[in-house]
C-alpha cells in the first residue's frame, strides 16, 4: 500500500512539474530552463536578450513588452512552443523573416515600435488568431498573409495605410480589424463583403469619405463601422 502512494505522489509531483511555472526573472528562468512555460519580462530595461533563452525548450508565453530592445536573439525563433509573443514597446526595426518558425503561435504583438514592412514568412504562422502591430510605419501587407486562415482580430491602427489590403479580405475568419488613425487611408475595396464573420471594422481618424461609409454600411450590413 505504501509503494501504491509513493508511486501516486511521484505520478502527481512529475504532473506538476510538467504544468511548468510563471517567472518574471530572466536570471532565475535560465537556471530552471525546463520548467519555465510563461515568462514576463515587461519594463526591465532591457537592451538585448540573451541566446540562452533558447534553452526554455517548454516556453509558451513570452512578454517581454516595454523595454528597449532594438533586434531579437536567433535562439528566440527556436521556442517552437509558443503560443504568446508580446514585443510591444521596444525599439524593433524589423520583425525577422525567422518569426515563420513559431508554427505554434496563436497571439502576436508587436506595436508600438518602428516596423515597416511584415516578413512574407508570417504566412507560416496558420495557428495565429491575433496580430497587433499598431503603431509602425508599416504601408502595406504581404499576399501570403492569405494563409492565415485562423486570424480574427487584427489591429493596424496608426500606420501608413492608404488603401485596405486586398489580402485582408481573403481571411474569412477575421471578426475584427482596426485601421484607425491611419490618416492617409482613403479608399475599402469593395472585396471587403467576403468578410462575413467581419463585426468590428474601425476607420476612426481616417480619410475615407461619408459616401464611402455609407457604401460599406450596405456592403457590411452586420458589421459595425467605427468612424
Amino acid at each position: 500500500m505504501k509503494n501504491g502512494l509513493f508511486v501516486l505522489a511521484m505520478l502527481l509531483q512529475a504532473t506538476f512539474v510538467f504544468a511548468g511555472k510563471e517567472f518574471t526573472s530572466l536570471e532565475d528562468a535560465l537556471k530552471q530552463p525546463e520548467l519555465v512555460t510563461s515568462l514576463k519580462l515587461m519594463s526591465k530595461g532591457l537592451i538585448e536578450l540573451p541566446e540562452d533563452i533558447g534553452t526554455l525548450v517548454n516556453l509558451e508565453r513570452l512578454d517581454v513588452s516595454g523595454n528597449q530592445l532594438t533586434k531579437l536573439p536567433q535562439a528566440l525563433f527556436k521556442l517552437n512552443k509558443l503560443k504568446y509573443l508580446n514585443l510591444n514597446a521596444n525599439k524593433l526595426g524589423a520583425i525577422p523573416a525567422a518569426i515563420g518558425n513559431l508554427k505554434n503561435l496563436e497571439e502576436l504583438e508587436f506595436g508600438f515600435n518602428s516596423v515597416k514592412e511584415i516578413p512574407k514568412e508570417i504566412s507560416l504562422l496558420t495557428k495565429l488568431t491575433r496580430l497587433t502591430a499598431a503603431r509602425n510605419y508599416i504601408v502595406a501587407l504581404p499576399a501570403s498573409m492569405a494563409n492565415l486562415s485562423a486570424l480574427s482580430i487584427i489591429d493596424l491602427s496608426y500606420n501608413q495605410f492608404i488603401i485596405v489590403p486586398d489580402v485582408l479580405t481573403n481571411l474569412k475568419s477575421l471578426k475584427a480589424i482596426d485601421l484607425s488613425h491611419n490618416k492617409v487611408l482613403t479608399k475599402v475595396p469593395d472585396s471587403i463583403k467576403n468578410l462575413h464573420a467581419l463585426r468590428i471594422f474601425n476607420i476612426t481618424k481616417t480619410n475615407i469619405s461619408p459616401a464611402r461609409i455609407e457604401e460599406l454600411k450596405r456592403l457590411i450590413p452586420d458589421c459595425t463601422i467605427m468612424i
